[in-house]
């Protein structure tokens, strides 16, 4: 489903349950908040905002390779990439966590697994350090992929922007 049609359903089910005309929609930049609260004092609403300072990416070296035949690694589309971007005028100021191998966990408690290239910061940081954003690709000249021969190595990257 395209991001078209996405938008569209989206904005079709919020104005058949909350009645919001069409009309007040802008193309992007929308922001909709949406109390569905019985009882309480709407007085005593406040609002606050979440300021984005760090971003996570992992990829693994099979993805999106898998089920490709050999011809089809040439292009570059498909080549497996952690892409990160930060907010509008913010960088990349610190990679917190940058490793190749087997790394466990999800953003924000990423940990080095069994298997771990010692040169993964440096690689993320030289790519990325001070950019706004930055594409990591696994590529044998950036990573040791003979690193732990047999298992499938993964990217997990943590950074912070500001």
């Amino acid at each position: 489903m395209c991001i078209h049609s996405i938008t569209t359903a989206i904005v079709y089910y919020i104005e058949l349950l909350y009645h919001i005309p069409r009309s007040w929609f802008r193309p992007s930049g929308n922001i909709l908040v949406i109390f569905e609260e019985k009882g309480g004092d709407p007085t005593k609403i406040s609002f606050s905002r979440r300021k984005i300072s760090g971003l996570c990416g992992h990829v693994a070296e099979d993805y999106p390779l898998f089920g490709k035949e050999p011809s089809e690694y040439e292009n570059k589309r498909n080549k497996a990439t952690v892409n990160l971007k930060c907010p509008k005028s913010t960088r990349i100021s610190t990679v917190t966590f940058a490793s190749f191998g087997t790394p466990a966990g999800t953003c924000g408690s990423f940990s080095l697994g069994d298997c771990h290239d010692p040169h993964s910061i440096s690689i993320v940081e030289k790519v990325c350090l001070n950019k706004n954003e930055c594409a990591i690709e696994l590529t044998e000249e950036s990573f040791d992929k003979s690193l732990c021969p047999g298992a499938t190595k993964k990217l997990a990257v943590e950074v912070a922007c500001s």
